[in-house]
């Protein structure tokens, strides 16, 4: 492209027919929103923001984060809060249900967007419009602010009052798979299902990861030792990571190890006839890490609350605390109170039922 130009990842919505916010669901190692901004940022646009309802949602995307002007306002708000700020005449919107979409089809979209026109929006066969994977101009901004005053949020209201070039979305490349989008429980489903490629790679190929998120205190160490019996019961092989929030030492003074270690060496091995570890002496990525682990069925990690992989919370109302995450977002929820948000929800005490559910969940997703 010659003039340089913004884009903006909207995920401002409220998810109601998916239940959950469709930005955390996963493909692979990624959630869609991670994807879709690895997708995009590779030479792509030379400013990009996240379209986002709270300043802190999603802080673990290192891009601007745009919180709407107004709450409550649909996609509309979101477009308009982004041209407010953005520096550039041509913008570049895409949704996070998306999570195919990269800046491939922008490139190809934006040799569409000469001068006359506001607007370019792809169109499938059905007719269905994209009208959050399109390019934008900021010059329509009065427009878009007069009509969001008016309290009208429908965005094929604004598209009739702008000069709108139209594309075929079979004309791009790899169109038809780009294009998908996940509204519902039953689309993911279908989409991980038939759909499960990411960066080349089928999600089958890929060790489940599962975080179990919980305060200190509610006793998740206590329901994991119990539980992984019951999972290897099932014939399966498991692995658990800890978080740790404190400095920690498994060496011991005065050994070879350790005066290796001290010596400066950045990584330290120990094996013997019945195991092995490997210790890193440096900062280390726990997503790089877990890609390490070979030879098991599911990955278990013992908190990682902000991590990207999906997360069964457990809950106790003893603690006095309150959920540390919200249940619409969990894959599942151990509780010992009743919990309404979330499909899957299991008692503490039944730990049967947990391990019975990740076993069906490793089968569903291999």
């Amino acid at each position: 492209m010659q003039s340089k130009v913004s884009a903006a990842i909207l995920c401002g919505g409220e998810s109601r027919r998916m239940g959950q916010d469709k930005a955390k669901l996963q493909i692979g190692e990624y959630t869609f929103l991670e994807q879709i901004v690895r997708n995009v940022m590779d030479n792509g646009p030379d400013e990009m923001f996240l379209s986002v309802r709270r300043k802190n949602d999603y802080s673990e995307i290192k891009v601007t984060h745009i919180e709407d002007l107004e709450q409550n306002k649909g996609p509309l708000m979101g477009i308009y809060s982004v041209m407010c700020v953005a520096s550039y005449e041509k913008i570049w919107v895409t949704s996070c249900d998306m999570p195919f979409i990269d800046w491939q089809v922008a490139e190809e979209l934006a040799v569409y967007f000469e001068d006359g026109i506001d607007a370019v929006i792809p169109v499938d066969r059905t007719g269905k419009k994209y009208v959050l994977c399109a390019w934008y101009r900021k010059s329509i901004l009065e427009i878009l602010k007069e009509q969001l005053e008016s309290g009208d949020l429908k965005v094929k209201h604004l598209l009739e009052r702008l000069r709108v070039c139209y594309v075929a979305v079979e004309g791009l490349t790899d169109g038809s798979r780009k294009f998908q989008n996940i509204n519902t429980r039953e689309e993911y489903q279908t989409f991980t299902e038939r759909s499960a490629v990411s960066l080349g790679k089928k999600l089958h190929t890929n060790i489940p990861i599962v975080s179990f998120v919980a305060y200190s205190g509610t006793g998740k160490t206590t329901f994991l030792e119990k539980l992984i019996p019951k999972l290897k019961a099932r014939g399966l092989k498991i692995a658990i990571v800890k978080h740790d929030g404190h400095r920690f030492e498994i060496d011991h003074e005065g050994k070879d190890s350790d005066r290796f270690t001290k010596a400066g060496a950045d990584v330290t091995g120990l094996i013997s006839a019945e195991k092995a570890v490997l210790m890193e002496n440096r900062q280390t990525d726990p997503e790089e890490f877990l890609k390490k682990i070979d030879g098991v069925d599911l990955i278990l990690t013992e908190g990682f609350k902000q991590g990207p992989w999906p997360k069964i919370m457990l809950h106790r109302k003893g603690t006095g605390k309150p959920m540390p995450l919200l249940p619409e977002e969990c894959l599942a929820v151990i509780s010992d109170v009743e919990v309404m948000d979330c499909k899957n929800v299991f008692p503490l005490e039944e730990i049967e039922k947990t391990a019975d559910f990740l076993f069906r969940y490793i089968q569903n997703i291999s």
